[in-house]
């Protein structure tokens, strides 16, 4: 099911930048909200973390960019990571009563984040499937 060029490409890549995007916008935000703390971690050892999300993430969206069938498929993993993780964490304290960290704003971050997760999971993984087969080990 290959062609010379996914039609799932720039889908992909179009929902990744969004995705780190509110990965970025997310993690502000997290800051403010004194996150890092809730699981013991230190101010510089925080922001190393989170400095290496990111370049992680912008290394995948240039690696899918250039339409590198591992490019699409760490897109395809990170957005599903990021989706549990929304799912896990952010959906239950979400649902509690009350606001949520800095409210409206802080909940409309989590959504987002959520929701572009979910659409570089499945575009990236669907750009993976139909990228050409070269170099991936298929026959």
């Amino acid at each position: 099911m290959s062609s010379a060029h996914s039609k799932w490409h720039w889908p992909s890549i179009i929902s990744a930048v969004a995705f780190a995007a509110f990965s970025a916008v997310h993690l502000i935000d997290d800051f403010i909200s004194d996150i890092p703390r809730e699981f013991n971690l230190t101010l510089p050892v925080t922001e190393f973390l989170a400095l290496a999300y990111m370049v992680a993430l912008v290394g995948l969206i240039a690696a899918a960019s250039h339409r590198s069938p591992s490019g699409y498929l760490g897109l395809a993993i990170a957005g599903l990571l990021i989706t549990l993780t929304q799912l896990a964490k952010s959906v239950p304290e979400i649902l509690r009563p009350g606001p949520w960290r800095k409210g409206l704003s802080s909940e409309l971050l989590a959504a987002g984040l959520a929701v572009t997760a979910v659409l570089t999971t499945v575009t990236a993984f669907l750009a993976w499937r139909t990228a050409p087969t070269e170099g991936r080990g298929r026959s």
